[in-house]
């Protein structure tokens, strides 16, 4: 029975690193998302007035990354009809954004931001707008009040028509000083409308590109790895647990290349088709992978059946969207509608039957719940972010990318624990057919091969003659052995047969084999016999290990033993065919008066399988 004891033990022997991630996790929440949000909801509970128009935002030589959100001012456009003169015909309108910093949630039609500039040096500075699935932004620039530039930016955008290559939205303004400048962005989206806007001079802006770009490429670079292992080692084994987990890194990998600009960047010029939806459509094959990786993590069939049936209902509901998706029937919102409640679930029901299991002690429960617990941060700062709850900095915008982070790399843990697994029922299931195998090729008496094995062991020899010389066969019979068996017993009998069978051991080299064919005979195959006295002389050391006598128990008894053999290639090269010379060598020693060595005539003999008797001679049944 499990005890919290051996529950918190189990759970400390999870990789510290996790751990440690975990909780810094937890603590950057608190430092990066609720902290910043204070005074605002302080503000709106006061009942804060909207501010006065912003002063223009100063940029002088030597200032690294400046937020102008400071600076910001919006106005709402829910229908989408409003131009740049009439938006400036409404500059008393304009107003401090009504959200996070950087963060406007979810709106419906366009939202125009304005941002006065001054500059005291010539230079050009980078404006930024740091969520690339932003889809449409039009950028007008004023000088002294008159357009002198207009752009169009966005992930809907032709990629070589953006302002600058970069992920994100960008574009390099050229100022002069003493000039009042003037920024309108208009933004439109139908994800949420994030826009940290920013500028740097161009030096600082492309060292920084470089970083999250080298960033998310070692990201993306580990969930491929992992995927190409977990695919392989998938096949390897044979366990479709491993491909499910693939499953989920594609989808996972669908999602943040999308996410993070770097498809739109390096792969295609403008999204088009499925591209449009691609990070939706790896949300569906992430939910399909992980709700049935969830399923045989948890041997959810077994153990917990009606989760069982209700992952395997999300993964067939999100391949289906996923497939309607990427017919064009489904559209953005659809999708994203049915991420939103199809999302949730397999944490939902995967989390009860986790916590049972890593209550009873199971590794891959714990780690499952250590996985969840980053995702849900994740998740929950991804859900808080998208509906305008927190502001939008790089902690908030990269937090679910940990999550999930931490996820895949407890989850490639499970896999390790059910490697482990299959490996050892794998070498359980190889020594249990060895010792089937083994028990097939043994006399149950002796623990010498039995007939069958012989013949292996024969063939085995008979391959490798060339190489190593010649070899005998031996046949041998215990002679006297009835008497005793008949006046002492069966067991005693069985006794003696043991005790030979350990005498011919000690007496043979490790590459010679002796065998029992049946009752009280037994054969010995010897190899690297280069011919007939060899032969002899080995034969005579068999004929001694009769010599002393047989401690019994009760009894003491001495027997006998006739030996015939045959030599290869001499007297044939199949297996037949020696023993059968061995055998009429050993049958020509009983009618000379036994105990004796003899070799085969040099009459032909015909090959044959082996038969049931060597000879067609009764022999006593094997005991």
């Amino acid at each position: 029975m499990a005890t919290p004891a051996r529950m918190f033990l189990a759970l400390i022997r999870l990789p510290h690193v996790l751990l440690n991630v975990l909780l810094n996790v937890l603590l950057n929440v608190l430092l990066n998302v609720l902290w910043p949000c204070l005074p605002g909801l302080l503000a709106a509970c006061a009942g804060t007035a909207l501010a006065q128009p912003a002063a223009p935002l100063q940029l002088e030589r030597g200032q690294g990354l400046v937020d102008a959100w400071p600076a910001l001012r919006m106005l709402a456009d829910p229908e989408a009809r409003l131009g740049r003169d009439a938006v400036l015909a409404r500059r008393a309108e304009l107003g401090v954004p009504d959200g996070p910093q950087a963060n406007l949630g979810l709106r419906r039609g366009a939202v125009w931001l304005h941002l006065p500039l001054a500059v005291r040096e010539r230079g050009h500075w980078v404006l930024q707008i740091d969520h690339p699935p932003l889809e449409a932004i039009d950028v007008h620039v004023l000088a002294d009040g008159r357009p002198i530039a207009e752009h169009h930016l966005g992930s809907l955008q032709p990629f070589d028509r953006r302002g600058l290559n970069s992920r994100a939205p960008a574009l390099a303004l050229p100022l002069q000083p003493a000039v009042r400048y003037e920024v309108l962005l208009r933004v439109q989206s139908r994800s949420s409308l994030l826009v940290p806007v920013t500028l740097q001079p161009v030096a600082a802006f492309v060292a920084a590109e470089s970083l999250h770009v080298l960033l998310q490429g070692l990201f993306l670079g580990v969930t491929l790895a992992l995927m190409i292992s977990s695919a392989l080692r998938g096949l390897a084994l044979r366990d479709p647990q491993f491909g499910c987990y693939a499953l989920m890194l594609v989808g996972l990998f669908a999602f943040f290349l999308n996410f993070e600009g770097l498809g739109h960047q390096h792969l295609w010029n403008a999204p088009a088709g499925p591209l449009l939806l691609l990070g939706d459509l790896g949300i569906m094959l992430a939910l399909a992978g992980g709700s049935l990786f969830i399923v045989g993590a948890l041997q959810a069939r077994t153990l917990h059946p009606r989760v069982a049936r209700g992952l395997q209902a999300i993964a067939a509901a999100a391949t289906l969207c996923f497939l309607l998706g990427l017919a064009g029937v489904l559209d953005y919102a659809a999708l994203q509608a049915a991420s939103t409640v199809l999302g949730p679930l397999p944490l939902l029901l995967g989390l009860v039957a986790a916590a049972s299991q890593a209550w009873r002690g199971s590794r891959a429960a714990a780690l499952m719940l250590l996985g969840w617990s980053g995702y849900i941060v994740g998740a929950l700062g991804l859900a808080a972010l998208v509906h305008g709850w927190v502001p939008a900095n790089a902690f908030t915008q990269h937090l679910f990318q940990a999550g999930v982070m931490i996820d895949m790399l407890a989850w490639m843990r499970v896999l390790g624990l059910r490697e482990e697994a299959l490996q050892r029922a794998a070498g359980r299931a190889l020594a249990e057919r060895e010792a089937l195998e083994a028990l097939a090729n043994s006399d149950a008496l002796t623990g010498l091969p039995n007939r069958r094995g012989l013949e292996q062991a024969l063939a085995r020899a008979l391959a490798g003659l060339g190489a190593g010389g010649g070899l005998a066969v031996y046949l041998l019979d215990l002679d006297g052995f009835k008497p005793v068996n008949d006046a002492l017993g069966h067991d005693v009998g069985d006794t003696l047969l043991v005790q030979l069978a350990q005498r011919l051991r000690t007496r043979l080299r490790g590459e010679d084999v002796v065998a029992r064919l049946g009752g009280d005979e037994f054969v010995v195959v010897a190899r690297g016999i280069d011919g007939e006295p060899s032969a002899r002389l080995l034969g005579e050391q068999l004929l001694a290990v009769v010599d002393a006598p047989f401690d019994l128990g009760a009894a003491r008894c001495r027997v006998g033993l006739t030996i015939g053999f045959a030599l290869a290639p001499q007297d044939g090269t199949a297996a037949s065919v020696l023993l059968r010379r061995a055998d009429q060598a050993m049958y020509a020693g009983k009618q000379d008066g036994r105990g004796c060595l003899r070799r085969c005539s040099a009459e032909p003999v015909a090959a044959a399988a082996l038969p049931a008797s060597a000879t067609g001679r009764p022999r006593a049944p094997a005991r």
